[in-house]
């Protein structure tokens, strides 16, 4: 707080909720008229606090995660898996701090990703977990900025055409699947053997 004279008059210069905070100044026919809004700039920081600066989200990328599989994750029949692959991605990325994570770092982890060998739809899986994060934790109110993931642009990956099977590879099919530990997949892949010729009992 600074109360100068000036050639107007009495200059409030101030920053009442200290440095990083909003800095007000505002010129005063009088001394008095200004040490009264001084006071009054005094009084609004400690009875409103949108008037002190926000302190810095320091939670790390892996605290998040943390977060979404308490709230959200343990709803979901694969949440513990995907949580596991979830961190195991922060820590690739170097567990950043979440409010310093931006779409360049998951650009540069995804690039080595894909050198390493992960296919593109893999990469693609990868961005949307890590992206739902941030979606679910501010649909709860635990994440006020924006998604860093939000604007980055998934691969395009080229969907291979259908083909089907032949008589023959499904007859081998059926037989193969004699052998095969669980019994119910016979079963249901045999009935829909039906729908091409009279199925061949399996089961």
């Amino acid at each position: 707080m600074a109360i100068k004279k000036s050639s107007n008059g009495w200059l409030v210069d101030s920053q009442p909720s200290g440095r990083g905070g909003k800095r007000f100044r505002k010129t005063f026919k009088t001394q008095a008229e200004a040490k009264a809004h001084e006071a009054w700039l005094k009084s609004q920081v400690t009875q409103d606090a949108d008037w002190a600066p926000k302190k810095k989200d320091l939670r790390k990328l892996s605290a998040l995660i943390g977060l979404w599989f308490d709230y959200h994750g343990t709803g979901l029949s694969s949440g513990v898996d995907t949580k596991q692959r979830l961190l195991s991605m922060a820590n690739a990325i170097g567990d950043p701090i979440a409010s310093n994570f931006s779409a360049s770092m998951f650009a540069e982890y995804r690039t080595k990703r894909l050198e390493a060998g992960l296919s593109a739809n893999s990469m693609n899986r990868e961005h949307a977990y890590l992206r739902s994060v941030f979606n679910e934790l501010a649909r709860l109110g635990y994440w006020t900025a924006e998604n860093p993931l939000g604007k980055l642009r998934q691969f395009k990956v080229q969907q291979t055409e259908l083909s089907y099977l032949t008589y023959e590879q499904i007859e081998e099919l059926l037989l193969e699947l004699k052998t095969a530990q669980n019994p119910h997949v016979r079963c249901t892949v045999n009935s829909g053997h039906s729908c091409f010729k009279p199925p061949v009992v399996v089961c």
